[in-house]
């Protein structure tokens, strides 16, 4: 699978300079980490990230400690020149000063993205939200007001200031998501989740087949679609030979992490086959 990188010239077009600081700005609810997804996933700082790496991305007791693990890769980033893309809210002239003045500190421009939402479509958007990520009507309404104008971000030293809406973000995330080519992990993290798939690994020369590896240890699997189409399945690989003929191997039907631990644990989450006696 080719990366996902973003080459300065699929930068251009929008237009928007790289190495650089994106800063978003807008309420919560305005689609900032919508905006966010169209630059590469490695690109992107999120203050909701670092509460959750410390706490519980609601737990606004955690945001000093956040804003401590937030400001340290934020610093390590635009002193080794990499494209950043702050995705808070920003509506506070001191944070964006803050942002303003390390991009500058480092040699690199700041850039603002302002997400300029209805605010009744960012209250709305709070409705479906778990509990601990609601951020009440009064606040999201504070924020809203809070969005600067773009003769006032220019003032504030922003080195180029655009409205979201403005730039062809789709079109960016469409470009790269195409160059990245098709993702062969999709069906095992479907299936099985990302932490599986980050350990997932295919046979040389046949993408059917492969084995989940931890420190040496490992579970096979393999993917069955010989029969009807709507029939495929993944299969994992039992200890020993088939007891029928001695010879197979076994294989089990798995849909879900939870068959996988059944298999490796010595179970049968479904009836065996036989790759010998089962295929004759």
């Amino acid at each position: 699978m080719r990366p996902m990188n973003l080459p300065e010239s699929a930068l251009a077009p929008l237009p928007l300079p790289t190495p650089a600081l994106y800063v978003l700005i807008g309420a919560a609810g305005s689609g900032k980490t919508h905006i966010a997804t169209a630059f590469p996933r490695d690109w992107r700082l999120s203050l909701d990230a670092c509460r959750q790496r410390i706490s519980d991305a609601g737990d606004q007791a955690a945001t000093p400690d956040a804003v401590t693990l937030f400001d340290a890769a934020l610093n390590g980033r635009l002193a080794r020149r990499r494209p950043t893309v702050v995705d808070a809210t920003s509506t506070n002239l001191a944070d964006r000063a803050h942002l303003v003045k390390y991009a500058h500190q480092h040699q690199l421009p700041a850039v603002a993205i302002a997400a300029r939402t209805p605010l009744a479509l960012c209250l709305a958007r709070q409705a479906p939200r778990p509990t601990n990520r609601q951020v009440p009507e009064h606040v999201v309404t504070e924020q809203h007001a809070g969005v600067p104008t773009t003769e006032q971000l220019l003032k504030e030293g922003f080195d180029q200031v655009h409205d979201a809406t403005d730039l062809d973000l789709l079109r960016l995330l469409l470009e790269r998501s195409a160059a990245a080519g098709p993702n062969a992990l999709a069906a095992v993290r479907a299936a099985f989740g990302d932490d599986l798939a980050r350990v997932f690994a295919f046979d040389a020369g046949d993408r059917s087949r492969g084995a989940f590896v931890v420190a040496g240890r490992q579970l096979a699997v393999r993917w069955w679609d010989e029969a009807e189409p709507y029939e495929a399945h993944w299969e994992a690989r039992l200890d020993g030979t088939c007891p029928g003929c001695g010879d197979g191997t076994l294989w089990v039907e798995v849909t879900s992490a939870r068959d996988l631990l059944d298999v490796y644990n010595g179970g049968q989450p479904d009836e065996p086959v036989c790759d010998v006696c089962d295929a004759l």
